[in-house]
């Protein structure tokens, strides 16, 4: 019978992990929150009419700290370019952008940025918007990996991307994401630090497997 319990009691856990891969998450209604996210910063409402006061170019340019309950102490900062907080986001003709965070948690095996960027250069033919990764202080450009994407007609066009930091052969302890857009409109951001996590197909076998141990151990019960 305790063996029955056990089985049941790890099936349980398992299942509340794959859940931890959908629930609603507080920086936009498109963004996802990554499973063994062990931090969060999220920017959202960039726009004149935001609530609790308008966002200016002034702090823009000065560095903007993330804005999201629950969010850490990155700094999402105006470099360069023509970008202000027009009625709905961010719009502008070309600017560049830094994301920067000198705590890393020690823990983070990968980065996942997502972003709602209505990138109307990309979709008129233009060069689109680009993102890379720079860390520890160096001037690295490294691409991120476009793992999502959801085009709305330019309406609200979403963008996940992801770095794995276990590739790059030593310990991340500060990273700047560097933006560069074009024509555009920016309305929200998230980035998570995230841990190594079983892929979906790795929940399934190893549910699967949970099921084999399950039945062999009611056969037991039974002598069968």
């Amino acid at each position: 019978m305790k063996q029955s319990v056990l089985v049941r009691s790890i099936v349980s856990a398992a299942l509340i992990s794959v859940s931890a891969f959908a629930h609603a998450n507080g920086t936009h209604e498109q963004f996802v929150d990554p499973a063994a996210s062990l931090s969060f910063d999220g920017w959202n409402e960039l726009n004149r009419n935001r609530t609790g006061g308008a966002l200016t170019v002034e702090e823009l340019v000065a560095g903007s700290g993330s804005n999201v309950a629950g969010s850490g102490d990155a700094v999402f900062t105006r470099v360069s370019g023509d970008h202000y907080p027009a009625g709905f986001g961010l719009y502008g003709g070309a600017s560049t952008f830094t994301f920067t965070d000198t705590t890393v948690d020690a823990g983070a095996t990968a980065l996942v940025f997502q972003g709602i960027i209505n990138d109307f250069d990309g979709q008129f033919g233009g060069t689109p918007f680009s993102l890379t990764l720079s860390y520890n202080g160096g001037s690295q450009a490294i691409a991120g990996t476009l793992v999502d994407s959801t085009l709305n007609g330019g309406v609200s066009d979403y963008f996940r991307y992801t770095w794995d930091l276990s590739s790059l052969g030593t310990p991340v302890g500060a990273y700047t994401l560097t933006l560069n857009a074009g024509f555009s409109q920016m309305l929200a951001f998230q980035i998570d630090q995230v841990a190594a996590v079983p892929e979906p197909e790795t929940y399934a076998l190893m549910l699967s497997g949970l099921g084999l141990i399950a039945l062999s151990m009611r056969r037991r019960v039974r002598g069968v």
